[in-house]
């Protein structure tokens, strides 16, 4: 039998917005992302590990950062 195992990313939309992307340099649209890394199972995400983290990226660029890049910068 062949048996699929392994880690993915999974990452979970907490809220969107507006704010002066680092990269750009202009407003751009955002999305606040909590992200987790889990053990899966035949593609099945079974097991987290860690603890969750949230990331800051740019609906433009791809680009992401720490939400603290958000303080100041929100344009909603």
């Amino acid at each position: 039998m062949i048996f699929f195992f392994g880690t993915r990313v999974r990452r979970k939309l907490l809220e969107s917005g507006s704010f002066r992307c680092p990269y750009c340099l202009e407003p751009r649209g955002y999305e606040r992302l909590g992200v987790r890394t889990w053990i899966h199972v035949f593609w099945i995400p079974v097991i987290p590990l860690g603890s969750g983290q949230e990331e800051v990226r740019c609906r433009f660029c791809q680009n992401g950062w720490a939400p603290k890049v958000l303080e100041g910068t929100r344009l909603d």
